[in-house]
């Protein structure tokens, strides 16, 4: 039986402000890739007091908080002041990732600059817009982004999109494999590829590529996995890329922590992992110790 003795840090979650929840039809009305997700009212929005009831019902320590990428740019920085007040009215329990525009780099370095300054831990999670081509970002944006996070000693999460399976909203503009496999062989950038990297770990059967995985600095959280793949998978990727590239992140409010937390102490793998991918991989990415 699993005994807890470390800290649990759920790596992936997203809240909302009051005001933006009961906004929820004009913002549908008025921000496309809003109502993507969550024109259905069956779209599951929460708040800070949401999220610390589920974290006391879990006994989740921490909490990584996240924005939403807007399509609309008025938007970021009333979601990142949200999220900056709650990690500062619960210093114990969130630490901070806001949305981040990172299609125009003349606004980059001050935005992180100011993040910085505000006690921001990261930016997430990110979404590429439909006109950004595969060129500028690899070439361009990433470069650029990653040398001012890397000045800042900041961390990101991107979104990541599975190819094949079944569609759901919010499937759309993430990081393709193709496009994570690009990143991983031309750069090493420190990163966090959410939702299992769109199945990237699954290639470790690949020498080369899990020669390239445990080389690069990404890493991978689990958010949403029991929706997406077989508990098996994450434990063979566990076995062969080894626990350090694995944060557990339920993506609450969208998928239950306690439930998530039951299916990760369910997997077949040794204490000393499982403790890693719940908590302490997390703790010593961002120097929480």
């Amino acid at each position: 039986m699993f005994k807890r003795v470390n800290m649990i840090v759920d790596s992936h979650t997203h809240l909302f402000s009051d005001e933006q929840i009961s906004r929820r039809k004009e913002l549908s009305r008025n921000d496309e890739n809003f109502n993507s997700i969550y024109s259905s009212v069956d779209a599951k929005m929460a708040n800070a007091e949401d999220l610390l009831e589920s974290m006391h019902q879990a006994n989740v320590d921490m909490s990584i908080i996240m924005g939403f990428h807007w399509k609309e740019k008025v938007h970021f920085d009333s979601h990142a002041k949200y999220l900056i007040s709650q990690q500062q009215n619960y210093p114990d329990k969130f630490i901070c990732f806001v949305p981040l525009y990172i299609n125009n780099f003349n606004e980059i370095k001050v935005k992180i600059e100011d993040m910085h300054k505000a006690g921001v831990k990261g930016f997430g999670e990110i979404r590429i817009d439909n006109e950004i081509t595969e060129k500028d970002l690899l070439n361009k944006i990433l470069p650029e982004l990653f040398q001012v996070l890397n000045m800042f000693s900041m961390k990101i999460n991107f979104h990541t999109s599975e190819l094949i399976g079944h569609n759901y909203n919010g499937k759309e503009n993430g990081l393709t494999l193709s496009l994570l496999w690009k990143i991983i062989n031309s750069y090493d950038f420190d990163m966090i590829a959410s939702h299992f990297g769109a199945g990237i770990p699954m290639y470790q059967f690949m020498p080369f590529v899990k020669k390239k995985i445990q080389e690069s600095k990404m890493c991978f959280d689990t958010a949403a996995f029991s929706l997406l793949y077989d508990s098996k998978v994450l434990e063979l990727a566990i076995q062969s890329l080894g626990t350090k590239k694995f944060f557990w992140g339920s993506d609450f409010p969208l998928v239950n922590q306690s439930k998530d937390l039951i299916l990760m102490k369910k997997l077949n793998i040794t204490p000393n992992s499982l403790n890693a991918i719940l908590g302490d991989n997390l703790v010593e990415y961002l120097d929480l110790s």
